[in-house]
């Protein structure tokens, strides 16, 4: 776990700015977002500066959709601490929150410039499944979205520390305090028990998600089915990965909130999917 990559000093005053290491990644994440959505649309036939100028509106809306979500989901923690909802650089974003107000804005910003909204989704979530690699590689130099206990002789099983603060108190990992709230773990331990590494699980899940739907690229049928593929696959894999997350309380039928999402998204992405192939079918013939 690095929380804080490095520190900018300020010439004169004495103090240095931290870079985190989440919000630090979630830029990453969306430079290559805008990078590879750019080539995509050039060869789509679209400006990519108009890519560029949607990306910086898409990962604003994003964000705060993202933490509205986490900040619902997650109630119990910050309606004593109303101001920590602000500190998103200690992580807490849900995808599903992320990703239907990231459609929102792309779908107004579309209508207004008069763009294909179809295709430009097309393209957007094309990117978005590489993208979304670094922020979960953020989310584990942050040590958030933490996997389950899991036996130490997992190969990949990791650990995360203790950290204090400068008045020696324990302020993390979220992983050690939340076996420490459970009385896994003592305070005189300096690591937590070891765990699924849940967020790597997400990175090469979403990595296989990119090369499944870029292969597919070049067979669909309409606009809109990269998208539609997208949600799909994203829904199985998120469904998976939550089976082994510590982090999200089951809350319906024994599920996590966002295993209930991906049950719905995935319902809808292959109705639509299968709705949409059978219209181009029966225009054809």
């Amino acid at each position: 776990m690095i929380r804080t990559l490095f520190e900018i000093p300020i010439p004169f005053i004495g103090i240095s700015i931290p870079v985190y290491a989440y919000g630090f990644m979630l830029m990453v994440g969306f430079l290559v977002i805008v990078f590879v959505a750019r080539i995509k649309a050039k060869s789509e036939g679209l400006n990519p500066e108009v890519i560029s100028n949607l990306g910086i509106y898409t990962i604003f809306a994003g964000i705060l959709g993202g933490r509205t979500f986490y900040v619902i989901q997650n109630f119990d923690s910050y309606k004593h601490n109303i101001l920590d909802i602000f500190k998103i650089y200690e992580g807490g974003l849900v995808f599903y929150g992320g990703l239907m107000a990231s459609i929102a804005a792309i779908i107004v910003y579309t209508k207004i410039k008069k763009l294909p909204v179809l295709k430009t989704i097309d393209i957007i979530a094309y990117a978005f499944a590489l993208g979304i690699i670094f922020g979960r590689i953020g989310c584990f130099l942050n040590g958030c979205c933490w996997g389950d206990v899991c036996s130490p002789d997992l190969p990949w099983a990791v650990t995360f520390p203790k950290s204090v603060d400068a008045h020696s108190m324990i302020d993390g990992s979220p992983a050690f305090l939340h076996h420490l709230g459970k009385g896994l773990v003592s305070v005189s331990d300096s690591r937590s028990l070891p765990i699924h590494p849940t967020q790597i699980y997400s990175a090469l899940g979403n990595l296989s998600i990119f090369f499944i739907i870029n292969a597919f690229f070049k067979h669909r049928r309409r606009d809109g089915e990269i998208t539609l593929m997208f949600c799909a696959l994203y829904s199985v894999m998120r469904f998976t990965v939550e089976i082994f997350r510590d982090d999200n309380p089951p809350l319906f039928d024994g599920m996590t909130i966002s295993q209930n999402v991906s049950i719905l998204v995935l319902t809808a992405a292959v109705t639509l999917f299968i709705i949409g192939r059978v219209k181009l079918r029966r225009a054809i013939s």
